[in-house]
Formats: structure tokens, sequence, C-alpha cells
């Protein structure tokens, strides 16, 4: 029962975390074509298709949660047999027949571009119309999610910045329990609640999602130096919002271990703000 109970709870927790994203649908008027344990999981990157199913994209008997992870499956090829969910009717059809609106102010999934696809023109029109953008068909769509490919996450950190003993490991398997994104394919994202149990998180703003939603005390926090990779605790570490950077959830609170380094950052991505980290409050998460 207490198992069934902790379940339930997780269950509402996500449903209302993703309560006012643009992407996620009820589970019932989502087609999934994978089946078993991973129905629900981007094979790229592990996200959740039904959270972000508005974006998803079938290839050769695999769902992705969006065009770059497509992309990224894809090595760059244009899949010739591939579909895209209509955000309208939320089917799936067609790439080479639908209407690509991208770069509307709707935030996107897994690039800094937002790109989402309409069975006809109509609809698309009146999308644009009402949140801008552009409207393209798919290869263009795909050129300019190759183009913000190499940037989507900000520069990769090289190894000789690397400081393996000091970062924080993450299990080659381990998601992130508020979007369901494999963590370790994001190292300079990394966040962590070092509790009883250990959660991983793709990045700060996920980490303090799930710290709101349980009241969780910030001594267990971390997050990693977005250069260094160093383990830094949550609650010393200086952040930068409103930057040119964007992590695998999009804006992000970019962590670094001293204020000046944060600064220089700012500087140098068009930070709007560095913050410490008393200064995060839960409405400032819920506007990124």
């Amino acid at each position: 029962m207490m198992v069934l109970r902790a379940v339930l709870i997780l269950f509402i927790l996500l449903n209302s975390a993703y309560a006012q994203m643009f992407q996620s649908v009820p589970e019932a008027n989502a087609t999934l074509i994978q089946s078993g344990k991973e129905k629900y999981a981007c094979p790229n990157c592990g996200m959740h298709l039904v959270k972000f199913y508005k974006t998803s994209h079938t290839h050769e008997n695999h769902q992705y949660c969006s065009i770059h992870c497509l992309y990224e499956s894809t090595q760059g090829v244009i899949p010739q047999d591939a579909k895209v969910v209509d955000t309208i009717t939320l089917e799936l059809i067609d790439v080479k027949k639908a209407y690509y609106v991208v770069g509307s102010k709707v935030r996107g999934t897994m690039s800094r571009t937002s790109s989402y696809a309409f069975g006809n023109e109509k609809d698309a029109l009146l999308f644009v119309s009402d949140n801008g953008g552009k409207i393209m068909n798919f290869e263009a769509a795909f050129a300019v999610a190759a183009e913000d490919f190499p940037n989507d996450f900000g520069k990769k950190a090289t190894l000789s910045t690397v400081v393996p003993v000091a970062k924080i490991e993450v299990p080659k398997d381990a998601k992130c329990p508020i979007c369901g994104m494999f963590v370790a394919k994001y190292p300079q994202w990394v966040a962590l609640y070092d509790g009883e149990k250990k959660f991983y998180f793709d990045g700060v703003k996920d980490m303090m999602k799930y710290a709101y939603a349980r009241k969780l005390s910030s001594d267990k926090l971390y997050v990693s130096d977005y250069y260094k990779l160093l383990k830094l605790e949550a609650s010393k570490a200086f952040y930068v919002i409103g930057s040119n950077v964007y992590g695998p959830m999009g804006s992000e609170l970019i962590p670094f271990a001293t204020q000046e380094e944060a600064q220089n950052f700012a500087r140098d991505h068009n930070g709007q703000k560095v913050i410490a980290f008393d200064e995060i409050t839960e409405a400032l998460v819920k506007s990124l």
C-alpha cells in the first residue's frame, strides 16, 4: 500500500510540474509506437514522450521527443520515412506533408529554437499569427535543428577543464525524476539530491522543482560548475539566469563556483542577472 501511495504521489507531482507545458497531452490522446518498458522514453535522451508529445517524431520503430533527438539519432541524415505529431489533431503525419512553424515564442523541446508541425497550412498560419515563427517544410526545419545542434546545450567542457575526482558521478542509466532524461549524457548540467537515495537531474531547474515539491533541505543539493564540472554545494554556488546558453530543458540556472566566474559568463553570454542560491524562488523556477 505504501509503495502504491508513493507511486500515486509521484504521478501527481509530475503531472502538476508539467501542467503548463504546451508540449504535454493526456496520455489517452497520445499515439506511442514503442512497447515494453521503453514505451514512454525517447531512445535518444530518455525523456517522457507523453510530456513532450507535441514535438515528437517517429522513425524506424522509434519515437523521439523532438526534432533535435531525431537529428542526433540519424547523425544528420535526413530520414525519408519519419512522421511527426500534428500539433492540432495530435495524429502522426508524414513529415514531408507537414507545415513546420520554427522559431515561435512557444518553447520547444531540447533546442533553443522551437519547432512545431501542422497537418495543414491554415493551422500553421494561425499559430504563427499568435506566436510568431516561420513556416517551412521538414527539410528546412531539419536544417535549423542541424544548425542549432552544436550549441543547444552550450559549450561542452574539455578534458583539460574536468576534475574527475571532484565531479558528480552519474550512473549511466540514471534518469531525471522530473523529465525522464538520461542525465549522464549532459555532464555540464548535472545536479544531485544526495539524500537517503540519490536522485540525479539534467539541470538545476528540475532539481529545484523536485526540491520545492518535497520541501527538501538545501544541504543535500549539489550542482556542477558549468565549465569545470566541479561538484558544488548548491547553497554556495552563484547562478546566471537569462543567458543565451540553454540546457537540455531550455532556460536554466547556470551554476559557478564564484561570483566573478558567474559575472564573466553573464557578460560573455548576455546573462540578465547573477544570483545567489537564496535568491532562487519557486516562481523564478516556474518562469524559466
